[in-house]
């Protein structure tokens, strides 16, 4: 009689790391939802600062730069959105395809000069600072930043509590 827990018990593959890591995930979501009702943030835009933690690599050097990424990724999508603002069009969605190409050369341009090139993450900042639709100003943008670094902090705590490589059967030796 084989059963899904006694499959995963026998098997520390990449199966068992990529179902944990979901899992992580899907908890650090929870949580940062949470955290940002609590604090009166964004509850999505938390959300997605927790995704972006693991968007490469799940240890806390490689969220800080995933973060980061985020961050400067939001900053590009509202500077984007600024710049097309200009343009003064009847319906401001035909400006969209526009200032993602600018904000994705940015995000391009940015891997090349810093060496970090978290192409997930800047997209998933440019994505927030599109879709959050608020006025383009620092208040905006501290807002976003604050939602985005409490969903990453989340998800930093829950991958410190439930590391990685920690797997049903307790064993933490996985290559």
């Amino acid at each position: 009689m084989s059963s899904v827990t006694e499959s995963l018990r026998n098997s520390n593959g990449p199966s068992q790391e990529c179902l944990f890591t979901g899992l992580r995930i899907l908890l650090s979501g929870s949580l940062a939802i949470i955290a940002a009702n609590l604090t009166g943030v964004p509850t999505w835009v938390a959300a997605l600062g927790s995704v972006t933690y693991f968007a490469r690599g799940g240890n806390l050097r490689a969220g800080s730069y995933n973060l980061a990424c985020a961050v400067t990724g939001l900053g590009l999508g509202l500077v984007a959105t600024v710049a097309t603002t200009g343009w003064q069009l009847e319906q401001s969605w035909l400006a969209l395809p526009m200032a993602l190409l600018l904000a994705a050369i940015g995000a391009w341009a940015m891997g090349l000069v810093t060496g970090v090139g978290n192409i997930i993450s800047y997209a998933v900042g440019i994505l927030i600072a599109f879709t959050a639709e608020l006025p383009a100003s620092l208040d905006s943008y501290f807002l976003l930043i604050t939602a985005t670094a409490l969903g990453a902090m989340v998800a930093g705590l829950v991958d410190y509590f439930w590391p990685g490589r920690l797997f049903i059967s307790g064993s933490t030796a996985s290559e």
